[in-house]
């Protein structure tokens, strides 16, 4: 028994450094299986102990707290976590067994994705949102109505007939793959990169001012908490009601009886989870009665009506071979980690992007390591952690951070860990990165006209800035062996006259933070190029969801005379389509 207490003991130490790592630091330690795992093998041998004795426990109690110093207000209804597992047959002994004599009834369980995010306590009182908050200890949430009410997903009031009085909704803060991309390339935070859409998440909703990126987020409602009402007997009916309240949510749910239904539905998602927008760690399922629901209840850390199906990590181990550092269009420096190849899902994998180097610094990388490789959202290859048992002094060499550009050679600029390249686009690197993307769907769209001719003509100093682009012509395009008719198109498209609405201009003139969706909402208010040239931060900041960073770089481009000399050189080639001018 000494034996079973010290190693409870050293268990629950050990898992209470991964929750202070996981939800206060927002850095994970481990692969959510790997804490699983650990919190099942603390359940076991807690079995052997009195019920008094589990009170403090990591398997009785709830951390989910993402702020310190918040306000903090009490959940209606108890917001408990999930029990899980990895194992089928776990599944049907634990959780469908226990129900066995009601399964014959049709439609008795219903199955949903289980969202890689945070969850959320929304209430609302007569349809409006009165305040927002975390899930917190399970019982009090920490107050984060400020930030919930910028996101675009969220109803500040509900719409319809038959909305309860009061009604606690529960779900999901999420982001989307496209968005953690966008984040991690355009740096977020400056001084760190989010391992996962999780960890992005968590990092908006901590911010004061999210302003900037609220429409990086979005939310699904998987179910109710408190209602003075009752507005639907299934869990199905339930979140079918809410959506005609306007909270969104997935389309993704099914009913189902038999466990072989259930299997059917976790094995499709997790072959065909790539193609989500979203990410996803397994599904949830529940008993779909209501009354059988509240019959059923609680234990004190989870509904004893409900499991989730986790999906297995997709990791592996490699060794690091080297650290490349690229430079990108608005002269950050990236360090790109590649290792000795290996297969994911099928997927053969060979490098990682590593953000910045901080990066490197918290993982502690040195070449010659033993990393392990994760696929996040079966997708993007991430570096999770070095094996450090098995680093050795012979076989590993530090990480060298260059102080010139790896394109230009110009003087490397070190602002808190970002590295930047001094030279602008004098720099190879960052002029091509910017031609790739002022030829893009969203920025003025030329046809015929690819990134890898855009590679080529900047490799062999073709063209040396964007005017030149326009005034190619078939001699200099001969040099590519590209052949006539595709010369010919080529040439017949960079001379026609190029229609563009207003925030595709804004977009492709590349002005830093400033997105496809900021460019539009520029574009709504300022409705002409003429008035946005003469933009000042107060007009800006009139401006819905514009925050002062992005402000900063604005007003820094327009007091720029060659940058206004750029946009009147363009407007020679380009036509500039208004929307909203009236006639």
């Amino acid at each position: 028994m000494i034996k079973i207490n010290k190693l409870i003991h050293k268990l629950r130490e050990k898992i209470n450094i991964y929750n202070y790592k996981y939800y206060i630091l927002n850095k994970p330690a481990i692969t959510d299986q790997q804490y699983d795992l650990l919190l099942l093998k603390l359940e076991k041998l807690e079995r052997y102990i009195p019920l008094e004795k589990k009170q403090k426990s990591p398997t009785q109690n709830i951390n989910d707290s993402l702020l310190k110093n918040y306000k903090q207000i009490t959940h209606k209804t108890p917001m408990l976590s999930l029990q899980n597992t990895f194992n089928s047959k776990f599944l049907y002994k634990q959780f469908i067994c226990l129900y066995k004599k009601y399964i014959n009834y049709k439609n008795f369980f219903c199955c949903e994705l289980k969202f890689d995010g945070v969850a959320i306590n929304l209430l609302y009182i007569n349809g409006y949102l009165i305040h927002g908050l975390t899930r917190g200890n399970g019982y009090i949430g920490e107050d984060i109505t400020h930030n919930i009410s910028l996101i675009n997903d969220i109803p500040k009031k509900l719409k319809g007939n038959n909305i309860p009085q009061t009604l606690e909704v529960r779900g999901e803060i999420f982001m989307t793959k496209k968005n953690f991309y966008y984040i991690n390339q355009n740096f977020l935070m400056q001084k760190k990169n989010f391992c996962n859409t999780r960890s992005a998440v968590v990092g908006l909703l901590r911010m004061h001012n999210m302003n900037d990126y609220s429409n990086l987020l979005n939310f699904f409602c998987y179910g109710i908490g408190f209602t003075n009402k009752n507005i639907a007997c299934y869990h199905t009916k339930l979140l079918r009601q809410c959506k005609t309240y306007g909270l969104p949510i997935s389309r993704n749910i099914i009913s189902c009886t038999k466990l072989q239904e259930i299997i059917q539905f976790y094995d499709f998602f997790k072959i065909n989870r790539h193609k989500l927008s979203y990410d996803i760690d397994g599904i949830v399922i529940k008993i779909n009665d209501l009354s059988l629901q509240k019959k059923i209840g609680y234990n004190s850390r989870a509904p004893k009506w409900a499991i989730a199906y986790k999906f297995h990590s997709q990791e592996k181990n490699t060794i690091l071979k080297q650290i490349f550092f690229q430079t990108g269009r608005t002269g950050i420096i990236t360090p790109i980690a590649y290792f000795k190849s290996i297969k994911i899902s099928g997927v053969e994998i060979s490098y990682a992007t590593l953000y910045n180097i901080n990066e490197i610094y918290r993982l502690d990388l040195k070449i010659g390591d033993i990393i392990t490789i994760q696929r996040c959202g079966n997708v993007i290859p991430k570096i999770i952690h070095v094996v450090k048992s098995k680093r050795t002094k012979q076989h590993t060499n530090e990480v060298v951070i260059p102080q010139f550009c790896p394109s230009c050679n110009a003087k490397i600029i070190n602002n808190n860990n970002l590295l930047y390249c001094s030279a602008s686009f004098s720099c190879k690197a960052q002029f091509q990165e910017y031609l790739k993307h002022f030829i893009s769907r969203n920025a003025i769209n030329i046809k015929y006209v690819g990134q890898k001719l855009i590679s080529h003509l900047v490799e062999k100093n073709i063209i040396s800035n964007v005017m030149d682009l326009f005034t190619l012509n078939e001699k200099q395009l001969s040099l590519l062996n590209l052949g006539k008719i595709t010369t010919q198109k080529i040439l017949l498209s960079l001379y026609a006259k190029h229609k563009v609405y207003l925030h595709n201009f804004l977009f492709a003139l590349g002005i830093k933070n400033m997105g496809i969706v900021t460019s539009k909402n520029i574009a709504d208010y300022f409705i002409t190029l003429e008035n946005f040239l003469k933009a000042d931060k107060d007009n800006l900041l009139k401006i819905n969801g514009l925050g002062l960073k992005t402000i900063s770089h604005i007003c820094n481009f327009l007091k720029k005379t060659e940058n206004i000399k750029y946009i009147n050189l363009l407007r020679q080639k380009i036509d500039i389509i208004y929307l909203n001018i009236m006639k």
